[in-house]
C-alpha cells in the first residue's frame, strides 16, 4: 500500500488551527482562494477556530489531501 501525501496538514485545537501548506498546490490553492491579509505562521496559514471546517471542505472539494490526526 503507497502512503499519499497529504497536501495539507491540519494542527492545533482551541482559538487557532494551523493549516500547514506541504506542497505548491496547497500554497497555490490558498493564494487563489484566501484573502491577501491572512495570517501566516512560517508555512502555516493560521485560522479561527470558526472558519476552519468550511476552509477544509472547500480545499478537500477541490482535491486537495489533508491530514487531520493531529487536530485535537
Amino acid at each position: 500500500m503507497t502512503a499519499v501525501r497529504a497536501d495539507v496538514c491540519i494542527t492545533g485545537g482551541g482559538t487557532v488551527i494551523l493549516f500547514l501548506l506541504e506542497t505548491p498546490e496547497a500554497r497555490q490553492w490558498v493564494d487563489e482562494h484566501v484573502s491577501r491579509d491572512r495570517q501566516m505562521f512560517g508555512h502555516g496559514l493560521a485560522v479561527e477556530h470558526r472558519y476552519a471546517a468550511a476552509l477544509a471542505e472547500g480545499m478537500r472539494s477541490d482535491g486537495l489531501v489533508i491530514n487531520t490526526t493531529e487536530v485535537r
